[in-house]
């Protein structure tokens, strides 16, 4: 009988922590519904119609993502202070919702834009608190695969979203497509906050404006002990080129699709889930090659195929070239950084002081937005197809970097 009871309890705790980690694993699943339907796909033809102009949407783009950039850094920290990750991840999510809700009922450009800034910052900030909560879920030698997981089932978000905003679209018309979008963000949120447990921290403190003083004091230290140790500061400036070449690949990708091969909406919809289809793979197979290979050798690999991807892309003349070459190495590359990415931070971060780094993180993640402003002037001077080729500089220049920081050496504590 006790054997019995002892399997029972074996089988529970199993049951207990998979529950844990797909709850997690599935707000990929929902914020990546907001960043296909509303910062890549649907609003940025919605104000480019409104407006008649690229530059107005990478002005609104950078501002969201320069101003959650300048932020997130203390919110990490702010999390690893007070112990309270979820309940932070639940406001700026609710926020996120509300300001999408939002755009649905907007009309004028300059609210519209007021409030997509709102909303943008709100989900950088989301971001924060949602990767600090891996170690919770997942044991070292498993955090490749649950990052995969998030990474795999967030691109399976896009191909639920997108048909059903299509659907919306095409009865409703456009602008209740971002109702939908923040509906579904809120569901499928829902399992991370009944189910993931609060990231534990040793002496908890209370949320003051002196701690947020002492934490900004903190992260500019953090900031200079970075500069000291090669792993990490090749790691951040890598991410840094890395992702900024990524964003501006998930923001103009459908633009650049309509502009320059001009497929019937349908088509276009079409390729947007097949390379999504094609990234949700590729997130599995990345989380097992960086379990198996190491985070570092992937992510410089994903790094790699960002920079074959913007060469291949700008050199095709035919829709079916562009396509392949995005359905390969494009959507390895969609993949690959962010799931070997987070593991190697973690691996490179102190156990301590993990929220703060992915603070840092998503400041090199979130600043990372000139190029999409570069991108909207090429465009509108030189045209799309050499706007896409000068992503090959900020890729190449990660790849570098990351390279530089192929050391092993970890950080010990947060005083090291």
């Amino acid at each position: 009988m006790q054997g019995g009871a002892k399997k029972r309890r074996h089988l529970f705790s199993k049951f207990k922590k998979t529950l844990t980690l797909y709850s997690w694993a599935l707000y990929d699943f929902a914020n990546t519904i907001f960043s296909a339907v509303v910062l890549t796909f649907y609003f940025p033809l919605y104000l480019t119609d409104l407006t008649h102009k690229n530059l107005n949407l990478g002005l609104a783009t950078s501002g969201a993502t320069v101003l959650a950039g300048l932020v997130v850094p203390w919110l990490g920290a702010l999390s690893d202070r007070t112990g309270r990750t979820k309940t932070y991840l639940l406001i700026t999510t609710l926020l996120c919702v509300g300001f999408t809700f939002g755009l649905s009922f907007f009309v004028y450009p300059s609210l519209l834009i007021i409030t997509f800034l709102l909303a943008c910052f709100s989900f950088h900030a989301s971001l924060v608190f949602y990767n600090a909560l891996l170690p919770v879920v997942a044991e070292s030698e498993k955090q490749g695969f649950a990052s995969g997981l998030g990474t795999g089932l967030g691109y399976l978000g896009v191909l639920f979203a997108i048909p059903l905003a299509h659907l919306v679209d095409s009865f409703f018309g456009r602008r209740f497509v971002f109702l939908v979008a923040g509906s579904l963000f809120l569901i499928f949120s829902l399992p991370l906050f009944a189910w993931v447990p609060e990231r534990k921290v040793l002496n908890p403190l209370g949320a003051s404006f002196d701690i947020f003083i002492k934490e900004w004091k903190k992260v500019l230290t953090t900031l200079g002990r970075i500069t000291r140790n090669r792993p990490l500061l090749f790691f951040f400036t890598g991410n840094f080129f890395v992702m900024e070449a990524v964003n501006t690949a998930i923001f103009w990708f459908v633009i650049y699709l309509a502009r320059v091969f001009g497929p019937p909406q349908k088509d276009l919809i079409l390729i947007f889930l097949g390379l999504n289809f094609c990234a949700f793979l590729f997130g599995f197979a990345a989380g097992f090659l960086t379990d198996r290979y190491g985070s570092q050798k992937i992510f410089l690999l994903s790094a790699l195929s960002l920079l074959v991807t913007f060469l291949s892309l700008g050199l095709s003349r035919d829709l079916k070239t562009f396509i392949a070459a995005s359905f390969t190495a494009g959507a390895f590359a969609l993949a690959g950084v962010w799931t070997a990415g987070r593991k190697r931070l973690i691996e490179l971060a102190p156990p301590d002081a993990v929220g703060e780094y992915f603070g840092l993180y998503n400041l090199t993640t979130k600043i990372s937005v000139i190029g999409s402003l570069v991108f909207s002037i090429l465009a509108d001077r030189y045209g799309f197809r050499i706007a896409l080729l000068s992503g090959m500089i900020p890729s190449g220049l990660g790849a570098i970097f990351l390279w530089l920081g192929r050391e092993k050496r970890l950080l010990t504590s947060s005083g090291s």
